[in-house]
């Protein structure tokens, strides 16, 4: 860092400020330099091949999820069709239950009365 202080600027201007030092160094250095933005300065130089990766991969993770995404809303549509129509069949056979139970009530009606006779 001291180093980076007495050098003179690419533009041959004045030399660097110790702080103007330390955030070159803390940007070159650490991944996300947090000291630097809590102390109100923001990093000199990103690293770009990092970033670029970074980048890179997000692209891909975002791809790759938004395909996630896709077939896994396909397949909760194709589950909840598939659970419809298994209410539909339950429904269907329980009224035919129902009507099964009623004509069942009505011939054992028919044969009590006979029998009381």
């Amino acid at each position: 860092m001291e180093n980076k202080a007495s050098q003179p600027t690419e533009d041959g201007q004045e030399s660097n400020s110790a702080t103007e030092a330390v955030a070159e160094v803390l940007a070159k250095q650490t991944k996300k330099p947090r000291f630097l933005q809590h102390v109100g300065i923001q990093h000199v130089h990103a690293r770009s091949s990092d970033s670029n990766c970074q980048a890179e991969l997000a692209k891909r993770g975002n791809v790759e999820l938004r395909a996630l995404v896709g077939t896994l809303t396909m397949q909760l549509k194709e589950s909840e069709e598939a659970r419809t129509r298994q209410h539909e069949e339950h429904m269907k056979r329980d009224e035919d239950n129902k009507k099964k139970q009623a004509e069942m009530d009505a011939k054992l009606d028919f044969l009590l009365s006979q029998l009381q006779m």
